[in-house]
């Protein structure tokens, strides 16, 4: 009765008392007829009972499929609580520093608006991130909401990396080893086939409808072919939970897919970003784009292999939960931003996504073990996704959505569909039926953190190195096209 909400009590006492007057009014037509011969009486008594009836059955139904229960309601109190405290202390700590001017409270009410925004997105049985992602935008563009300015470039591309080394670790977490052998044919057709073809049908409708460079073409080629990993991996993992797919490996062969689509992805644009900005000869470029994804492999294996072994299996379950957690964490991190630090981010994505893998194969052993891991690698990702996403949206700025948003629309169309297509028949020889392949083929649409994360990034050179107006102006359309998405 606890999860029953709230309100159905309230739909119940009328629906009774209703029930009352009809039994009253049934009895007075029975025993006067006089009033049993009047209309306006016998129209009340009808009116009482067909209004009973559908309270308690047609409008109550449809309440509690959308009222929150009493659980849930409990729940967002104590949410409401730990929100309060938490800004407490920080302003206990800081002081001036967290008041509503501050990065910190700018912060604080992005990731509350963005939390709110997924629940009611989820009410409406839409995915929470569309909610966070219209957040996001309304934050950034509403004149009457000036707390965007407070955010700052370098904490917002740190969340937004913090979140996506959550969401890969829990990919690669997630991961069936046996499924993947079993697959290893269909997961290259999936990433390599569809990513190409997407690239060569976007740079050349990019070329041709946008006026962009053929270098800076099929750079926004690649941008655009990646697959968003913190939308797909969130969807699969759910589907399999709920064990749809899980036979035939389709989680596992989509999420390991997405993963080397975006190694590709990534690897073309950072090929092409030293062709167009830097001046590096195409071969070294492409050497160096192969180099960083190489780099992230190995250390993904040697971290993942380190993990396995400690701290000793002699240690309590609860101390051996604690550090992997913790080392699968802080590898994560140190993978991501160490990459960039030094020069080769395209290795940061593949070293998250393969030490989690490999460790995760000696964590299976204790089924429990690797169970907890799972979870609580879940509740940080449930964490840290408003952030992820609302700051996302918030990179769209409604200016850039009034210029030229036909023809960009168009050219990214086109490369949609041949997307698909070419996703639809690289599945074939999995022994999937056809629903099971168009599924396959939707799942690779997604577009977002990659975009997010890579397409600011010839701006940032092009700013930082005073390359000139005629590269700055590239670049900004090259934001625009993808804030398009």
């Amino acid at each position: 009765m606890e999860d029953v909400p709230v309100l159905q009590s309230i739909f119940q006492s009328k629906t009774a008392l209703w029930e009352a007057h009809s039994t009253q009014w049934n009895i007075m037509l029975i025993q006067n007829e006089t009033i049993g011969q009047s209309s306006g009486l016998h129209f009340m008594f009808l009116f009482f009972k067909i209004c009973g009836e559908w309270a308690d059955q047609s409008f109550l139904k449809k309440c509690h499929h959308y009222l929150p229960s009493k659980k849930k309601i409990m729940l967002a109190i104590s949410q409401l609580f730990i929100i309060i405290f938490l800004y407490a202390s920080m302003y206990g700590i800081l002081g001036k520093d967290a008041l509503p001017e501050s990065e910190i409270f700018a912060l604080l009410l992005l990731y509350v608006l963005a939390h709110i925004g997924g629940k009611l997105a989820s009410i409406v049985k839409l995915p929470p991130l569309i909610g966070m992602l219209i957040i996001g935008f309304l934050f950034r563009n509403l004149p009457f909401i000036p707390y965007y300015r407070n955010i700052s470039n370098q904490w917002a591309t740190t969340l937004r990396s913090a979140a996506f080394v959550i969401i890969l670790l829990k990919a690669g977490l997630g991961l069936d080893a046996e499924k993947l052998k079993a697959l290893k044919r269909i997961v290259f057709q999936l990433a390599f086939f569809p990513c190409i073809i997407e690239t060569i049908v976007s740079g050349i409708s990019s070329h041709f409808l946008l006026g962009l460079p053929w270098t800076w073409a099929i750079m926004f080629g690649f941008v655009l072919s990646a697959v968003s990993p913190a939308v797909v991996v969130p969807g699969l993992l759910n589907l399999q939970e709920r064990s749809f797919g899980v036979k035939k490996g389709i989680p596992t062969l989509v999420i390991a897919a997405a993963s080397m689509d975006d190694i590709l992805a990534i690897t073309g644009f950072s090929v092409m970003l030293g062709a167009s900005l830097t001046g590096d000869h195409l071969g070294y470029a492409l050497l160096n784009g192969i180099w960083e994804p190489t780099a992230g492999l190995i250390c993904g294996i040697l971290f993942g292999f380190i993990f396995r072994f400690f701290p000793s299996s002699e240690n309590s379950s609860s101390t051996l939960l604690l550090y992997h957690i913790t080392m699968l964490c802080l590898g994560g991190f140190t993978g991501m931003f160490v990459s960039k630090t030094i020069g080769i981010a395209g290795a940061g994505p593949m070293s998250c996504l393969v030490m989690a893998f490999v460790a995760s194969l000696g964590w299976k052993k204790d089924v429990q073990h690797l169970e907890g891991i799972q979870k609580i690698i879940g509740v940080m990702w449930n964490l840290l996704q408003p952030f992820l996403f609302s700051l996302i949206g918030a990179e769209v700025l409604l200016q850039n959505l009034q210029s030229n948003l036909d023809n960009t629309i168009l050219a990214l169309l086109l490369g949609f569909v041949f997307r698909i297509i070419t996703a639809t028949i690289a599945s074939f020889g999995g022994d999937f039926n056809l629903k099971e392949k168009v599924f396959i083929a939707v799942a690779w649409f997604p577009k977002a953190t990659v975009q997010a994360a890579v397409g600011p990034q010839p701006l940032d050179y092009v700013l930082t190195y005073d390359k000139g107006e005629e590269l700055e102006n590239h670049a900004q359309r090259l934001i625009f096209y993808l804030c398009s998405l």
